[in-house]
């Protein structure tokens, strides 16, 4: 979206303080020379439904994979970048190489995605009549969540952590990756559990809220503010046949069981520093700590991202968090709180029919958002603590492994004992 007019006498959160942070800021995560990723995988169909869009490279994303040989271990966090372009334009490969070096240099995997556009009604090409069957809210969502689902189901096949996915997004980019991390509904619908996001970057929008931005009486909306929305989330009329713009709205959703997120925009335009405190302040954080006001125009904070001439705190903010929430994502373990004696005897008394009741318990560590247990030989199956069995005598054992949010198995504990007849 087009920032909105600027006020004069008016400068956000920019002051001598944040001016003086941005060397020191710089200083803490270097940003390397730019550089080729070391391989790229381009056009990757994500379109699961039977039938595609008609913008073939829609429902396409691009990998950016980083050297193999850089020392990282383990499954590589995932960062998937949505492009901004007022939800009716841009493209998956606009402005990637220095987000590319950026996140490759930390270890990580980018998954830039494409998604279904509205009209494009920009330079005079809107006619003033708008078609009923445009591409409009909830497509672009509904493909972002569908880009999300297929780095979710086959990213490991390619070293990546499917439980470690950080969104972030510039403009309407921004607004999806927004609206993905507080509206579980979108990723749920395509079998994604909200806790595989552990962070969401939103680079400089201000529609967090649709409603008051597609408000004609709203005197902060200009008219080019106003079809720009109309063309993405639904004219006046067409919200009163069907509402699409509360659901369209990551402030409507917000709050702190959410993911972190960091809010990046334009320290000057107050009234966008106040939509980033608001959506800050909804999802529980401290606007102090996440609303990052840069002195760079919109454009410009896309530009800067990852870029060796970026001169204020914006690189910086960014890596540290994604770091942050990468390092801080703990594996999924387990760890037994009730377990059998090694040798659990039991007197003569007929034959020992239907078996002695065994008891385990169990709690999650780290990233566990479910557990599998077996007994002996049988295969694992879905569980919860405390888990029975009833077993006869000899030597048994039994295992439960944490399973991530993404359901695939984490770490294991085994657990060794004997029924002895006396």
């Amino acid at each position: 979206m087009a920032p909105e007019p600027g006020f004069p006498g008016m400068t956000g959160r920019i002051t001598a303080a944040i001016c003086s942070l941005a060397m020191a800021g710089l200083m803490l995560v270097a940003v390397p020379a730019a550089a080729e990723p070391a391989r790229v995988i381009t056009d990757i169909n994500y379109n699961a439904d039977e039938v595609g869009p008609a913008q073939s490279t829609s429902n396409s994303l691009d990998l950016y994979l980083p050297a193999t040989d850089d020392g990282f271990e383990g499954l590589r966090p995932v960062v998937v970048w949505v492009h901004g372009g007022a939800w009716m334009t841009g493209d998956k490969s606009n402005r990637m190489t220095d987000k590319v070096n950026l996140f490759n240099s930390l270890g990580y995997i980018v998954a830039s995605l494409n998604y279904r556009l509205s009209p494009d009604i920009s330079e005079g090409s809107f006619d003033g009549t708008w078609d009923p069957t445009r591409v409009r809210s909830p497509d672009h969502i509904a493909d972002v969540a569908e880009g999300i689902a297929w780095v979710s189901n086959n990213v490991r096949h390619y070293g990546g952590d499917p439980d470690r996915l950080v969104l972030a997004g510039h403009s309407a980019g921004a607004h999806l990756v927004s609206l993905a991390g507080t509206s579980p509904a979108w990723i749920k619908g395509r079998r994604v559990s909200p806790k595989q996001i552990i962070g969401v970057v939103s680079l400089d929008t201000d529609t967090f809220d649709v409603a008051a931005s597609a408000d004609p009486a709203n005197p902060a909306n200009s008219s080019q503010q106003l079809a720009l929305i109309w063309n993405a989330f639904g004219t006046p009329d067409e919200e009163a046949v069907e509402a699409r713009w509360e659901r369209s709205s990551p402030l409507a959703f917000a709050d702190p069981a959410d993911p972190p997120f960091l809010l990046v925009t334009q320290g000057e335009k107050v009234l966008r520093m106040a939509a980033n405190d608001e959506m800050a302040t909804a999802l529980g954080q401290d606007p102090a700590q996440s609303v990052v006001g840069v002195p760079l125009d919109h454009e410009g904070i896309n530009e800067a991202l990852g870029s060796i001439t970026d001169g204020t705190v914006e690189t910086a903010r960014v890596s540290q968090f994604v770091r942050k929430v990468a390092e801080g994502a703990r594996p999924a373990g387990v760890r037994m709180v009730r377990r059998p004696a090694r040798t659990i005897v039991v007197k003569r008394r007929g034959a020992l029919r239907p078996g002695r009741q065994v008891r385990f318990g169990f709690v999650g560590t780290g990233r566990a958002s479910g557990f599998q247990c077996r007994i002996d030989r049988q295969p694992f199956t879905r569980c919860r603590s405390p888990r029975d069995y009833r077993l006869k005598p000899g030597k048994h054992v039994f295992r439960v492994r944490a399973l991530y949010p993404s359901g695939r198995p984490g770490n294991e504990r085994t657990v060794t004992f004997r029924i002895v007849r006396r």
